[in-house]
């Protein structure tokens, strides 16, 4: 950066920045970690030969993608950051928060698209009554090629301008610098990203109108989910009929929980944006730590974008766990869907069998006193 922009925070503030920093930061771990499982139990089943559903395909590249984008942005947050900017722990430059900005719109954006896609292909696949299975290879192509080329073309278009620069949440995305330069709408008090409000309010823009689609899906994954239910329930159907019914009933509710998923994680981000566009676009890092509610649920919720959707993607697998092992602690059955091997001590077995030898042993050792008793009723 040309200026040193020191960030003024008092004691309290200070404090409060670092707790929420380590707060983005675990999440980003916690996100990485889950987005690790998704691909490996996706990588696992193809190794053992099995056909890959098209919504697992989908839901492989948003792992992929969140999980970079955990990587980049929250995770390394300030160490990217310019030092001059007086961020905790900023211990960056100009170029690594370029390049940091760069991944953030890149990844974070292909996995809005992906979850888009996602919700269209729930709606197809309920609406049609069509097998969530492969596809052609040109239409695979298209589907998982069009959202990260489309954001990838986003993502450059903000290097021309030098838009990628620190923002008041001290990571680096499309912003003016020095922060609040274009507040009278007068680029020349700006050293970078002159241009950068129309480039971020053109990708807000996008981000609404895919928010949008993914709303659309949803309520019509519901409305579909009530009526075919208040059809069963009118009508008597054969048992291959009910059986397809009960399968495409999960089909949506899957598609449900997912969409859900991302709401919860995304919700307040939206709400963040919304307060920077009644304000003009002009808030600081010290306007949001005095929102003290909306500062918290932001930094919990939106870098564990991965965790809800995890819990999302194995929630089939783990149900079916529960259904064959009633009596498995829930722990297991979690380490069981994760393909990880459980250890003896949350074993069932080992601890019905540790009581079985506990009951013989006490069965064995008598007392002298009942040695007696026994002698005097043989005599």
């Amino acid at each position: 950066m040309v200026e040193a922009d020191q960030v003024d925070l008092n004691d309290a503030e200070e404090d409060q920045h670092k707790l929420t920093l380590c707060i983005i930061k675990s999440g980003a771990v916690l996100s990485m970690l889950a987005t690790f499982f998704i691909l490996r139990d996706i990588f696992l089943r193809y190794h053992k030969g099995e056909t890959i559903r098209l919504t697992s395909m989908i839901v492989a590249e948003w792992s992929a993608s969140i999980f970079c984008a955990s990587f980049f942005s929250p995770f390394m947050s300030t160490w990217m950051v310019p030092k001059e900017s007086g961020a905790y722990l900023a211990s960056g430059t100009t170029q690594s928060c370029t390049a940091q900005g760069f991944f953030d719109s890149l990844f974070y954006g292909t996995g809005v698209l992906l979850y888009a896609v996602l919700s269209v292909t729930y709606c197809v696949l309920v609406k049609k009554k069509r097998k969530d299975e492969t596809r052609t290879k040109q239409s695979l192509m298209l589907i998982l090629g069009i959202p990260p080329l489309i954001c990838f073309c986003l993502a450059i278009m903000p290097l021309f301008n030098d838009a990628y620069n620190v923002t008041e949440l001290h990571i680096c995305s499309i912003a003016e610098y020095p922060i609040g330069c274009l507040a009278d709408n007068d680029p020349s008090d700006c050293t970078r990203g002159t241009k950068a409000r129309k480039m971020w309010v053109s990708r807000f823009a996008i981000v609404c109108v895919t928010n949008a689609v993914i709303i659309v899906s949803v309520l019509l994954l519901i409305k579909s989910v009530l009526s075919r239910e208040k059809r069963r329930n009118q009508h008597t159907r054969r048992n291959n009929t009910e059986n397809d019914t009960e399968q495409s009933t999960k089909v949506k509710w899957q598609g449900i929980w997912y969409i859900l998923a991302f709401q919860v994680s995304c919700i307040p981000w939206y709400v963040w944006q919304f307060i920077r566009i009644s304000r003009a676009l002009t808030l600081t890092s010290s306007d949001l730590l005095q929102r003290s509610a909306l500062l918290y649920t932001l930094t919990i919720t939106y870098p564990m974008q991965g965790v809800w959707v995890t819990m999302v993607y194995f929630r089939p697998q783990y149900l079916k766990h529960r259904q064959r092992g009633a009596s498995d602690l829930r722990i297991a059955s979690v380490l069981r869907v994760l393909n990880i091997n459980v250890p003896r001590l949350l074993s069932v077995e080992w601890w019905r069998g540790n009581n079985n030898i506990r009951d013989s042993s006490v069965r064995e050792i008598k007392s002298p006193f009942e040695d007696e008793e026994e002698n005097a009723e043989q005599s």
